[in-house]
């Protein structure tokens, strides 16, 4: 292995100590390498899926949250610092205090962040009252309190029409404040409008007819192939095209899901999907889909939100993925041509209401991919509403942050 000469080394690098990051440390420890650096800068770490049951006002986010120290992987170095450059080159990654990391292998797992710069104004409108998202904790404790105090007028929830950290999650707290206010008894003078860029209510045909009946029982204008162009904080107005056709809609509350980007240094390494017409990846790890071993980069590997998948990043699927990538990363160490493949499985975990909740698992060719098979996970249940709530968060922080 030829590196430049750097101020720490390490076998694999992770970049990002995230969901994807420690689990795949944690997996790639229990397969045998010993010497694994984990670049992240924060102190906390975050079960991210809970954001929308914060919103909801149903936990906090100190019930989501742990040290990050307290989750690193035992035999794993942390290094507490942000990477701002990858040269793939010279197998080196520069530190925001400009010390830089030697690699054999590396694994891009940064994550990706809100694009606010994509709908201007987006990002004026959540510094306001009226509008709020579950997609960053700062924001999501707010969005519980205009949803409790809404009485009459117009609520607007928006779905990404870029890539974000499952992008249909969105949905979860539009069904949650429909009930609440259908159980306040005010839902007849709520107009409650969803807007997704999706050509039906969630894009998956035995998803849309199991949600379709929720969507009539509170009442919900759905507008499809919609895409927010706009929105002025003031004047409360949101500008948007539906089906090609330019919308101007006024709101009272705005849940606003941003679609998101990915770290600009991956594209500044030359690592990142070329930006062109229809190129919605453009900036992400360019991976094979498959493999999720970059396409001209042998030495390079990524997961989670910050890879070009083709496919809805979730939480869900990041357990999937970690296996795949520790699989063809210890082939290709051995000779071998990595052939472990990725189908694209994710999951949606969407709450109809409060305590019913249904788990809709696709591959990414849309097709339904259920985990345990002749499980109806697809039906609103509470067994569902309470295994998203209470059972995976325990299974996260005990069972997949531990590698298995």
């Amino acid at each position: 292995m030829t590196t430049a000469p750097s101020d720490h080394a390490a076998d694999v690098l992770v970049i990002g100590g995230g969901n994807a990051g420690i689990s795949l440390a944690a997996r790639l420890r229990r397969k045998g390498i010993t010497d694994i650096v984990i670049a992240e800068p924060k102190s906390t770490h975050h079960y991210r899926p809970l954001l929308s049951y914060v919103g909801a006002g149903l936990k906090t986010v100190p019930q989501m949250s742990r040290a990050q120290h307290r989750v690193m992987p035992r035999g794993v170095r942390w290094i507490q610092d942000r990477v701002q450059a990858l040269d793939p080159a010279a197998r080196t990654a520069t530190l925001s205090s400009g010390e830089h990391i030697g690699y054999r292998d590396v694994v891009i797992c940064a994550g990706s962040t809100p694009d606010w710069d994509r709908v201007p104004g987006s990002a004026e409108a959540m510094a306001g009252p009226h509008a709020s998202t579950n997609y960053t904790v700062e924001l999501a404790p707010r969005t519980w309190e205009p949803i409790r105090g809404l009485r009459r007028g117009r609520a607007l929830f928006t779905i990404p029409d870029g890539p974000a950290p499952t992008p249909q999650i969105g949905q979860k707290i539009l069904y949650l404040a429909c009930d609440y206010w259908q159980r306040q008894g005010v839902l007849q003078d709520i107009e409650v409008t969803l807007l997704t860029p999706t050509a039906t209510v969630f894009g998956q045909p035995d998803v849309d007819r199991v949600l379709m009946p929720w969507v009539r029982r509170y009442g919900i204008t759905v507008l499809t192939s919609a895409h927010v162009q706009s929105i002025e904080a003031g004047s409360r107005r949101l500008r948007a095209t539906v089906d090609g056709t330019p919308r101007d809609l006024s709101y009272d509350l705005l849940h606003h899901s941003p679609a998101h980007r990915a770290p600009a240094w991956i594209a500044d390494a030359g690592l990142g999907v070329a930006p062109g017409p229809g190129a919605a990846w453009a900036g992400y790890a360019d991976v094979d889909a498959q493999t999720l071993r970059h396409r001209r980069v042998p030495t390079v590997w990524a997961c989670g939100d910050a890879a070009a998948l083709g496919t809805a990043s979730s939480g869900g699927a990041l357990r999937h993925q970690t296996k795949i990538l520790t699989e063809n990363l210890l082939a290709a160490r051995d000779g071998r041509d990595p052939t472990a493949s990725y189908d694209g499985y994710t999951v949606t975990p969407v709450t109809v209401q409060r305590g019913r909740a249904v788990l809709a698992e696709f591959d990414r060719d849309n097709e339904l991919a259920p985990s345990i098979p002749g499980v109806p996970l697809l039906a609103p249940k509470r067994a569902s509403w309470f295994f998203d709530l209470e059972v995976l968060p325990r299974h996260y922080w005990n069972v997949i942050l531990r590698g298995f």
